[in-house]
């Protein structure tokens, strides 16, 4: 793995200003995305944002591509991305499964309580064990969720 502080940084960053953009154009959730949410133990699902997009912007920023890349996570589409209460979801990826999964994630930034502390979690089981093998991605995906 990389030096983890020497990316911890430049990467928190980048979530950030994600949450703030997708929090300022998002929408929330409707009455039955906000019973999804609670299904998988979402605290404040209407905190939640959603932002539909082409395609996730991960590969805008060359460090968070190339860190997404070694963790296995560009071996697919990348179908949706959570930071806090902010979730980009690709169109035409949309299904209670995802939805479900990525929910589980903004549980997951609640219980740690910032980006950064979920970060501190989260990049350091991806980039030692692979997306597929950390374990807050094996619980997201114990939470998901094939029909509402």
């Amino acid at each position: 793995m990389r030096d983890y502080n020497a990316i911890r940084e430049p990467v928190v960053l980048w979530a950030s200003e994600h949450y703030q953009i997708i929090q300022n154009t998002g929408s929330s959730l409707s009455d039955e995305g906000l019973a999804l949410a609670r299904r998988v133990r979402v605290l404040e699902p209407e905190r939640i944002r959603v932002l539909l997009v082409d395609e996730i912007p991960i590969h805008n920023d060359p460090l968070v591509a190339g860190l997404a890349k070694s963790a296995g996570m560009l071996d697919g589409t990348i179908e949706g991305m959570t930071f806090g209460h902010s979730i980009y979801i690709a169109r035409g990826r949309e299904s209670a499964r995802l939805y479900s999964h990525e929910f589980r994630h903004v549980y997951q930034y609640e219980t740690y309580g910032s980006i950064p502390a979920f970060m501190d979690e989260y990049l350091p089981q991806v980039l030692t064990l692979g997306y597929g093998k950390a374990p807050l991605e094996l619980d997201a995906q114990a939470f998901e969720i094939e029909r509402v």
